[in-house]
């Protein structure tokens, strides 16, 4: 399926990792475990600031990722991973290049310590919301073994985030193969791979976070209804998809969450005991989901949650499974935090007990499924921070080449070249 089936299902499905953190596994008889948990209406000042700056954060992101994207492409993020990992970063930026992280975060006018404790205390009311859904959270640090770090760094990321933290030799053989193993065990096998060998030997020091989510809905779509259908793809032309099926008219057992307005046909599909769902917002014609994304704010995105009623609709919606990864850097850069990946302005010496490093990627790999029974997503967010640039090869002066055959070690050409000529 092409970008619409993926951006009509997006913005809820992406959000509702901004609802929750840290692992919740289902109950095997149903039961309800929250026990002495704090709940959402509990939460403290600086976890609803948090709270809000998460949300502020993921539509300015999301917007972002959608227009660098071609029109026919899937997008699909956890802007939640992305805050985590950065979440991380921060602590160990200093100066100018804590400041412009914080903002584009919209973390701006927290402490340290209000920050720290927002992102622990948010994830501890949130966890357990719902006994019926799958959800974890993991973060890890990996860092090069001859590289120093601020001990205050480490134990930061430890106490408020939970963060599993490995010293490592990255050029051993294998040293790949354990970080990929990490993220395939905390994805549940959805991704299995955010960093390939060799791991050059600039990365000083590696920030992750993993996220996995899994809900079946609560009033499931029946399989044997799903039918052929046609989806209406950007360019005008039809794609077949499967369509689910869901009639309230027909089944008056329930009715659908329901909202519209001038720009679009809105339902809110719950998962579990209700704690999540998705919000599928359809535009109307002449609109298009550009319209919608220009509309996206934490105000309107308030306004909108509040105006769902129970109507009784017939309701068709395409199964879709697809991955999708983004190199975020060019982005934060856009958004402000272009100071966190210029070598010579930015200050980690929070994090490096010798000043020396810098953000030189942000990659965010994603998994999403939606099918009869309900959605299973999975994301992965690393911050790959270096303390080296590689050295620049530019082929200015006379030069050998040979072109040659690999398996068997034959030599087809040679050459040197003294002048570039171009003949004609």
């Amino acid at each position: 399926m092409r970008k619409y089936i993926g951006l009509l299902l997006i913005v809820a499905v992406g959000l509702l990792f901004l609802q929750c953190s840290s692992s919740t596994e289902p109950e095997p008889n149903g039961t309800d475990d929250r026990g002495s948990h704090r709940t959402p209406a509990e939460l403290t000042a600086a976890e609803k600031n948090l709270a809000g700056a998460s949300n502020e954060f993921s539509f300015k992101l999301f917007r972002k990722v959608v227009a660098d994207e071609p029109a026919a492409t899937n997008v699909f993020i956890s802007p939640l991973s992305v805050s985590f990992a950065l979440g991380m970063t921060q602590n160990g930026a200093k100066g100018d290049t804590r400041d412009s992280m914080r903002a584009v975060l919209e973390l701006a006018g927290l402490t340290d310590q209000e920050i720290n404790e927002a992102y622990q205390g948010l994830t501890d009311v949130l966890v357990h919301l719902d006994p019926n859904v799958v959800f974890s959270l993991a973060n890890s640090i990996w860092y090069r073994e001859n590289k120093p770090i601020v001990p205050d760094f480490l134990e930061q990321c430890r106490t408020y985030f939970d963060a599993e933290v490995r010293k490592m030799d990255f050029q051993a053989p294998g040293a790949a193969d354990i970080i990929n193993h990490w993220v395939d065990v905390n994805t549940n096998g959805k991704i299995t791979e955010i960093i390939k060998p060799p791991i050059p030997a600039s990365i000083a020091m590696l920030l992750m976070n993993a996220i996995y989510f899994k809900g079946n809905w609560t009033i499931p779509f029946d399989p044997e209804e799903t039918v052929a259908g046609k989806f209406k793809l950007p360019d005008g032309s039809l794609s077949d998809c499967e369509m689910m099926v869901k009639n309230s008219f027909e089944d008056t057992t329930f009715e659908f969450s329901y909202f519209e307005n001038d720009l679009f046909q809105a339902v809110d599909l719950a998962y579990g005991k209700k704690a999540f769902s998705m919000t599928v917002l359809l535009p109307k014609l002449p609109a298009d989901v550009d319209d919608i994304m220009n509309e996206l704010s934490p105000e309107n995105w308030a306004t909108w949650m509040g105006s769902f009623s129970d109507e009784e609709i017939f309701f068709q919606m395409p199964k879709f499974k697809f991955e999708y990864e983004k190199e975020l850097r060019e982005i934060l850069e856009a958004m402000g935090m272009s100071i966190a990946f210029d070598a010579s302005r930015a200050d980690f010496s929070n994090m490096f007990g010798d000043g020396a490093g810098w953000i030189d990627k942000v990659k965010h790999k994603t998994f999403v499924q939606v099918d009869e029974k309900g959605t299973e997503a999975a994301a992965v967010t690393v911050v790959v921070m270096i303390d080296s640039a590689p050295q620049p090869m530019i082929v200015d002066r006379p030069f050998v080449f040979v072109i040659h055959e690999h398996e068997s070690g034959t030599i087809i050409f040679m050459g040197k070249v003294a002048d570039p000529e171009w003949q004609e």
